[in-house]
């Protein structure tokens, strides 16, 4: 027997997240974990410790050459992070 109201898991999950406002958290932890790929590996061992506050991402940064290379292309990697998760999340990046 098929009941009338019938939705689909990822519809009824994408709900409940929106309600429990779980996205945001969601795509933030998505941003971190892509962190790696966008900058890409050799940059990315030279970091850590990142985290979001009010959509800005603050990642520490263990060399001051690291730091000043990647504030070069600091609204690329916005721009390529915020690509790879599909939706404006990264509105700032803080590197210290």
């Amino acid at each position: 027997m098929r009941r009338k109201n019938t939705q689909r898991l990822a519809e009824v999950l994408s709900e409940v997240l929106k309600n429990q406002y779980l996205e945001g958290k969601l795509n933030e932890t998505a941003a971190i974990r892509l962190w790696p790929e966008v900058v890409g590996k050799a940059l990315a061992e030279h970091t850590d410790n990142l985290y979001f506050k009010y959509s800005v991402l603050y990642v520490h940064v263990k060399s001051a050459i690291i730091r000043n290379e990647l504030m070069l292309i600091k609204p690329q990697l916005i721009k390529r992070l915020n690509e790879k998760i599909g939706k404006p999340v990264v509105k700032n990046l803080v590197l210290n």
